[in-house]
């Protein structure tokens, strides 16, 4: 395949769209929607005159002459720059562009307009239009690339309350139960891995066991940005049953540690929140001296296969931690569970 990288302006883009020979709506384009954080950020990038990814289109030339140029990637960074054009919405009250913030394009300096239609876009144009092909194209250049976490972009993505406290309580969590509990390696950390798992248990305090996919997270997140208002709610009660934790671990009796039994693993971890959550709400916590023996016993009747074949709910638990150990039944069945063995019912 024989490349044709051109550089284009805005200025560019924005006379085929006002001549109607810009589609923004091919069949392939691939489906992303960006959130006011993400346009304000390229527009801020554009301002300040830094590289931006490439935009890829696809040349369509009609046998009468006429040229249709299709978006095949990059919808969102032209639809961004449309939009702002438009004044459709400003520059960012706490954009790096001190000078212009909160102003719409309509306010800033005609140098500063014309720095903005000067802006240069590397355009990428594909051979065709098949869909297949296309598709084979970005797979190419995905692996070329160091792909980021759906956590790291979520960090990208949104600035919101929500993201923040997650961020905030992964540190504190660490702080207070150490690194391994729960157990997150150094590698998955640096993919804030971490704070993926803390907004799961935030989400338990706030709404109960549920399963959540990546893409339910991300609705999760999308719907706290902008206002989240049981952040104080949830960030203490986050905190209080952290504390408790804490508590039972340092009561370690007769030489359990919960920092290195099964407990600080993500799914035993997430049940033993789950289950302290609900017990602190009916006021029904037992010391934490009482909970360490429990939950020393039951770690050790776990890894028993006797136990196992004899306890229809150790079983159980033992199953639901292993597989679709995120979805509702088995976060049900263990924290229920788990409830038990802390009230000193199993």
């Amino acid at each position: 395949m024989q490349r044709r990288p051109n550089f284009q302006t805005v200025a560019w883009f924005n006379d085929l769209r006002q001549r109607n020979v810009l589609d923004l709506e091919p069949p392939y384009q691939r489906r992303s929607v960006w959130n006011q954080s993400f346009k304000d950020y390229f527009i801020e990038t554009v301002l300040l005159g830094l590289p931006a990814p490439a935009i890829f289109l696809y040349q369509d030339i009609s046998p009468d002459g006429f040229t249709l140029q299709h978006v095949v990637d990059g919808k969102q960074r032209l639809t961004s720059i449309f939009e702002f054009i438009e004044n459709k919405f400003p520059v960012a009250e706490d954009s790096k562009l001190q000078k212009h913030q909160g102003m719409y394009f309509r306010n800033l300096p005609d140098a500063v307009k014309k720095e903005f239609w000067s802006y240069i876009l590397l355009v990428e144009y594909v051979p065709s239009d098949d869909e297949e092909v296309i598709k084979g194209i970005f797979d190419r250049i995905n692996r070329n690339t160091v792909k980021l976490t759906a956590q790291e972009l979520r960090h990208a993505r949104f600035s919101g309350e929500f993201i923040s406290t997650a961020e905030s309580l992964s540190e504190w969590m660490e702080l207070t139960l150490g690194k391994n509990l729960p157990r997150i390696v150094q590698a998955s950390r640096k993919q804030m891995k971490d704070v993926e798992f803390v907004s799961y248990l935030m989400l338990l305090v706030e709404e109960g066991v549920k399963g959540y996919s990546q893409e339910d997270l991300d609705t999760a997140y999308a719907n706290r940005d902008e206002a989240w208002e049981k952040r104080v709610e949830v960030d203490d009660e986050f905190r209080t049953v952290t504390q408790i934790i804490r508590d039972i671990a340092r009561a370690g009796q007769d030489g359990f540690d919960l920092e290195s039994s099964r407990l600080r693993n993500q799914a035993d971890f997430y049940s033993l929140f789950g289950a302290l959550m609900q017990l602190y709400r009916e006021k029904a916590v037992p010391t934490p001296s009482e909970v360490s023996q429990r939950l020393m016993k039951f770690v050790e009747r776990l890894s028993s296969e006797k136990e196992l074949a004899a306890n229809k709910e150790l079983q159980d638990y033992f199953d639901a931690a292993r597989s679709a150990s995120n979805d509702k039944g088995p976060r049900d069945i263990r924290i229920a569970i788990v409830k038990k063995v802390i009230q000193g019912l199993l």
